[in-house]
């Protein structure tokens, strides 16, 4: 083995928890005790977790919204997920769900629900932990493949290559803009390439195989924290569709079945049962486990305290002292 088999099995923990908790998204929608609109990373949670194991304490994060597993194990899993259904939370107060989350304490950048916002705001964090800091950490910038159609991002790409800012930044390439083809609109043969357009070295590889996401974000994570800008695009497949209720009219279903057969929590448990890391035994405890936070994680948020009009409305929520 590369590395001890510690590192193995925390990585499996990390993403049969990612699987699971997306999961229970759509299982609590069904029954009725969800409320909201929900987009799920079902298929791509390998480069999340990838993200989270790697990552330093001195490091932020201004992940596009599609990142409920990587914020829920940053900022608390019971404190996340309240906020994600609108309950009352430590977070945000139950008022920002997972779209416009901001939680400073544990470096994660104001998010946005527009397209290109969230990467323009976490360049502005990059240029703070550049010039005006002395901290050791850099900014890690997650986006879809889709939103770097934005305008904002090829200005916010060529900013941080001209300026070289401590940035790196990872691209979920699902190859599917809502319900757009990438190659029916772009002859890249990937939507990293775009980068060199704006002079940022670019690192391509497999997203659903975790271990490599992970030696890939490690090298991109190292080279920003010396002032190195740099990107990184890793190919996935979102098995699920943009949002909760897609009917997904514009993929074969076939197509979806055979993702099934290299997806990440499939490839990760075969390889370690492969290669006599873990046995079949070992991998079913830890899912087990990872059940049970997930579930008293969900059934605490459904229960707790719904804001009320007077939470939310008022000038003191709104405008800054």
């Amino acid at each position: 083995m590369k590395y001890p088999k510690e590192y193995y099995m925390d990585t499996y923990e990390k993403l049969t928890f990612a699987r699971q908790y997306e999961m229970k998204v759509p299982e609590l929608l069904a029954t009725g005790k969800l409320p909201g609109f929900y987009h799920l990373a079902v298929g791509q949670e390998a480069i999340q977790m990838a993200i989270y194991l790697e990552k330093e304490d001195a490091d932020w994060l201004s992940p596009h919204p599609r990142c409920h597993p990587l914020y829920a194990l940053t900022c608390g899993i019971n404190d996340f997920t309240t906020e994600m259904i609108g309950r009352k939370s430590s977070l945000c107060g139950g008022v920002a769900s997972y779209v416009h989350i901001f939680s400073p304490e544990h470096h994660i950048c104001p998010s946005n629900g527009l397209m290109g916002e969230n990467q323009a705001i976490g360049a502005g964090f990059g240029l703070a932990l550049t010039e005006f800091d002395d901290t050791e950490g850099c900014l890690i910038l997650g986006i879809g493949d889709g939103t770097l159609e934005e305008g904002a991002v090829n200005e916010v790409m060529n900013v941080i290559a001209s300026r070289n800012l401590k940035v790196c930044m990872i691209i979920e390439n699902n190859d599917i803009t809502i319900s757009t083809r990438k190659h029916d609109v772009s002859r890249l043969r990937d939507p990293g390439e775009r980068a060199y357009g704006m002079g940022l070295p670019v690192m391509f590889g497999d997203g659903n195989d975790i271990f490599e996401a992970r030696e890939l974000i490690r090298i991109g994570l190292e080279k920003a924290r010396r002032g190195e800008p740099n990107v990184i695009s890793l190919k996935t497949y979102r098995l699920r569709g943009h949002f909760e209720g897609d009917p997904t009219v514009y993929r074969d279903p076939a197509e979806t079945e055979e993702a099934m057969k290299h997806e990440p929590v499939k490839r990760c448990r075969e390889f370690l049962m492969s290669k006599g890391i873990a046995t079949e035994e070992e991998l079913n405890a830890i899912d087990e486990a990872q059940g049970k936070i997930v579930n008293t994680a969900f059934e605490q948020a459904v229960q707790a305290e719904i804001p009320t009009p007077e939470d939310v409305i008022g000038p003191e929520l709104v405008f800054a002292d």
